[in-house]
């Protein structure tokens, strides 16, 4: 069984990156990026609104610790399978609770979802990397 953290082949993947402000404004331009994506690899209606409510619950967990203004949002896709990797600057490891109710959300929408924090720029790369698959695509 494959590693549901790992990335995919970026060879054989279409990949979307965005860079915008972190502001909440923002937030329905990147939920519809996703949707589109998914609708386009024909994920059911079900999993085009899961991906949509997944986007807008990792945006929520980390613009709050934007420092530099600046959001980062990656979308990648390949054989029934969406990566959406979220990631802002912050000036602290800290990653919030992993029991919170936007993350108890997230990875109820998410086949899989994970949190990573990495020392970058002066700072710290806060990410969050969640991965759905299509009912098709599972086996």
């Amino acid at each position: 069984m494959e590693d549901d953290y790992a990335p995919l082949d970026h060879e054989n993947a279409q990949v979307i990156e965005v860079r915008t402000a972190a502001i909440p404004h923002v937030v329905p331009t990147l939920r519809t990026v996703v949707a589109d994506i998914a609708m386009r690899q024909d994920f059911d209606l079900d999993a085009v609104e899961d991906l949509r409510m997944a986007v807008d619950e990792a945006c929520s967990l980390l613009l709050p610790a934007a420092n530099d203004g600046r959001l980062t949002c990656v979308f990648s896709w390949s054989d029934g399978r969406i990566e959406v990797t979220v990631s802002v600057l912050s000036e602290s490891p800290e990653q919030g609770e992993d029991n919170g109710l936007s993350w108890q959300l997230l990875t109820a929408l998410a086949t899989s979802a994970h949190r990573s924090v990495t020392p970058a720029e002066g700072g710290y790369r806060s990410s969050v990397r969640l991965v759905r698959e299509s009912a098709a695509a599972r086996p």
